[in-house]
């Protein structure tokens, strides 16, 4: 019997699958048509693997993707597993109040990757994780970031939300211009499409992939990609205050982190805060497969 990873991010889905002999990962493209990603690759690359849909004991999800990971469950008749549940249970009252009581903040992100993360960096300098506080930067097309004490949760948010801006991620902007981009507009979905899928990188400079920010020569381009480092140094210092300072390590993974010239201005920028520790690429399927 095997297992099935899902972790649907930004226009792709990174998939994984594990048995008692082999470890496989992939990732294909997220298209309107379900039927085209079930039957033109996920199942062939299964069957590539030997594996038929027969086989697959459950499907592994986080909980932000059980919408997706449910569909998926009934397309391939496998139930769904979700590893944790909403960060909000763990976030503390704190980070919940907005300036209206009309209004709610979620403190949503994909919790499990950050416990993952805290948990292999407390492996790594033999800590009792329980007894430390740590930031955690998932630095992909779209940017995750958590204080956490322990294992717990104490606030997060997104580049879908608060955050700085990702690949075609807004992030935080002000309100009074928000506003008037929800007046102009001609619908709700319009102004979603400029925020979640038109801004960021992919805004200001055309990008359509993160690996090209380091090539670009657009006109822009310096004035951006030091644009990008500065808000997520913000982030990570407005973090910190939330742990009060005492901070065991900044914990940095994603594909962004990939890139040395990246690391090296962070650093710059947060470095007086705490000992940073990298975890170069996504670790989306690696936090799945150690919680499932």
């Amino acid at each position: 019997m095997a297992i099935l990873a899902v972790y649907p991010h930004a226009k792709t889905l990174q998939v994984a699958v594990w048995d008692g002999t082999l470890y496989e990962t992939s990732a294909f493209p997220l298209p309107t048509s379900g039927d085209t990603l079930t039957d033109e690759h996920l199942l062939p690359w299964l069957a590539s693997l030997e594996i038929a849909k027969e086989d697959l004991k459950c499907i592994i999800s986080g909980h932000r993707n059980l919408e997706f990971a449910s569909w998926l469950g009934h397309e391939l008749d496998t139930p769904v597993q979700v590893i944790d549940a909403s960060t909000q249970e763990d976030c503390s009252p704190l980070a919940l109040v907005l300036g209206t009581p009309l209004l709610e903040r979620k403190c949503a992100a994909d919790a499990f990757i950050f416990r993952f993360l805290v948990c292999q960096e407390a492996k790594r300098w033999r800590l009792d994780v329980n007894e430390e506080q740590f930031i955690v930067a998932h630095l992909d097309e779209e940017h995750q970031f958590a204080a956490l004490r322990g294992t717990a949760v104490l606030d997060s948010l997104t580049s879908f939300d608060e955050g700085p801006f990702g690949l075609r991620q807004s992030g935080g902007l002000p309100f009074d211009a928000v506003l008037d981009l929800c007046m102009a507009a001609s619908s709700q979905e319009e102004v979603l499409d400029i925020l979640h899928d038109k801004g960021g990188l992919y805004g200001y400079l055309g990008l359509d992939n993160l690996e090209d920010l380091w090539t670009c020569r657009a006109e822009q381009a310096s004035l951006i990609r030091e644009a990008l480092v500065y808000q997520i140094g913000k982030e990570v210092g407005a973090l910190a205050t939330v742990l009060q300072g005492q901070v065991h390590s900044i914990i940095l993974s994603g594909d962004l982190t990939k890139y040395k010239p990246f690391i090296e201005a962070l650093t710059e920028r947060v470095g007086f805060i705490a000992p940073i520790s990298v975890y170069p690429g996504s670790q989306a399927l690696a936090a799945l497969r150690a919680g499932a």
